[in-house]
């Protein structure tokens, strides 16, 4: 399992966007691979962290070395699906990294950050991320181009086989 420690950093000191960026399709191309993507599809996959479980799409089988697209993250509660994370990668490599306010409905915009450089896309909005908070994640496995999951049956299902193996 992984830790969540850089993202909660920055999901808990966030702030909403300010006047520079209102949403996604400020800071992530839209129209890339994965990126428009609004909830997560029956493809997605499950990875197991400390403090639940997250959704998440594409999976490792769709996403080639050189991926270039978004990479997708909800949190599990219950039966609601609360987006927190847009990753895109330009040729395999995370370039943005946009936090969502998961009491938001809409999955309102509330951090972002451009790699490799650490610096945060939202300096002067709210709480003015600093691009202090944009450092340590980057080269975390759980927000890599490839993270291991298990089929999202297992949301369901968890004592099916496919279920008891390590994840792909």
């Amino acid at each position: 399992m992984r830790r969540l420690a850089g993202w909660t950093m920055l999901i808990c000191a966030a702030a909403p966007a300010g006047a520079l960026a209102q949403s996604v399709k400020d800071v992530i191309p839209t129209g890339e691979p994965n990126c428009a993507v609004d909830v997560p599809p029956a493809s997605a996959g499950l990875a197991a962290t400390p403090g639940g479980v997250v959704v998440v799409h594409p999976r490792n089988a769709a996403l080639p070395a050189s991926y270039t697209g978004c990479k997708l993250l909800w949190i599990v509660d219950g039966d609601r699906m609360l987006r927190f994370a847009t990753l895109y990668f330009e040729a395999g490599k995370l370039r943005t990294a946009a936090a969502h306010d998961i009491r938001d409905r809409g999955a309102k915009l509330e951090a972002a950050c451009a790699f490799p450089e650490g610096k945060s896309l939202l300096p002067g909005a709210g709480r003015k991320v600093p691009d202090s908070g944009c450092k340590g994640f980057a080269g975390d496995d759980f927000y890599g181009l490839h993270l291991p999951t298990w089929p999202r049956t297992c949301l369901t299902a968890p004592d099916s086989a496919v279920c008891q193996k390590d994840p792909e």
